[in-house]
């Protein structure tokens, strides 16, 4: 028995500026694809945010690949 859950829907999203990761969770939002988002904070000089998301990590992670390329990562 595993104590991995592969289908987590929760995700950390990091960003070197605090407004490329707003701008990140306002597209999200905008395409209905998290539920939930904690508050920021900074970490080792980038800005995190953990979410609750509506989707597979990996179809959040394509979905902030493809609008932010290399401003912002999902964890």
């Amino acid at each position: 028995m595993s104590l991995k859950r592969p289908n987590k829907k929760t995700a950390i999203i990091v960003a070197t500026y605090e407004t490329d990761l707003g701008l990140v969770l306002n597209w999200l939002r905008l395409n209905k694809a998290i539920s939930s988002a904690s508050a920021r904070r900074e970490v080792s000089g980038a800005y995190a945010i953990t979410v609750k998301s509506k989707m597979k990590k990996s179809e959040l992670n394509t979905l902030v690949k493809d609008r932010f390329g290399v401003f912002a990562k999902v964890i």
